[in-house]
């Protein structure tokens, strides 16, 4: 059983409660944060193998908590989720330091495969 720890940070309850049950039943261990500023005090708290986040928020902070995980962490993985996939979002996310960029919604095989990947990559370089 896989037991990385994840950190999942949406601002929209359903894709928190739907990615992290999914994840759990992969065997992750999941926390959960509903927006930036909790992501960045978790982050601080406790250690993690991946954060799967979205870059689209209300107060628009998402761009920033990516821009600072890389900081704070620059060998983390980090998937982006988002609703508005666009050249430029590609451009800013894979510029900081993203490892993917799915579209929301996605499918379980997609999200699933992509944190594998990630969690791969990563032990490679540490």
């Amino acid at each position: 059983m896989n037991r990385a720890k994840v950190l999942l940070v949406d601002e929209e309850d359903s894709i928190l409660n739907a990615y992290s049950f999914l994840l759990r039943k992969e065997g992750y261990s999941v926390l959960t944060a509903y927006n930036g500023s909790k992501a960045l005090e978790k982050l601080h708290r406790q250690q993690f193998d991946l954060v799967i986040t979205d870059l689209a928020t209300k107060n628009g902070n998402g761009h920033t908590v990516l821009e600072e995980i890389k900081e704070m962490f620059p060998l983390m993985p980090v998937i982006v989720l988002t609703d508005k996939l666009s050249p430029i979002v590609k451009q800013f996310a894979f510029s900081m330091g993203a490892y993917a960029l799915i579209e929301k919604p996605c499918s379980c095989e997609i999200l699933i495969s992509c944190i594998c990947k990630s969690l791969k990559r990563s032990k490679c370089y540490q």
